[in-house]
């Protein structure tokens, strides 16, 4: 029998994501986080269990995960400067409506 390296992280977590948004249990990509712990474990079993025995990602998959998790982190980032931008947008209006 051929030992096979773990697959990363990133490709278990991908594959996890992308079954419990088939099966109906996420909305979409950010509820992942925010799911219960026990049905993200389900699915990351399921993903370790689906991997080992297909043989494993392919390059070209760990590739598309790698991408996947860095368009996530990008998005949240985003998400996180714009609502700075407009509450900070908010706050000038505001002192300017307060001063006489």
């Amino acid at each position: 029998m051929i030992d096979r390296p773990a697959p990363a992280a990133s490709v278990v977590e991908f594959l996890a994501l992308r079954l419990a948004l088939n099966d109906g249990w996420l909305a979409d990509t950010d509820g992942w986080g925010r799911s219960d712990p026990s049905m993200r474990k389900s699915y990351l079993d399921l993903a370790r269990t689906a991997l080992a025995v297909t043989g494993g990602p392919t390059e070209a998959q760990q590739q598309v995960a790698a991408l996947d998790a860095e368009v996530r982190e990008l998005t949240r980032q985003r998400d996180r400067y714009r609502e700075a931008w407009l509450s900070a947008g908010r706050g000038r209006r505001r002192a300017r409506r307060s001063t006489p």
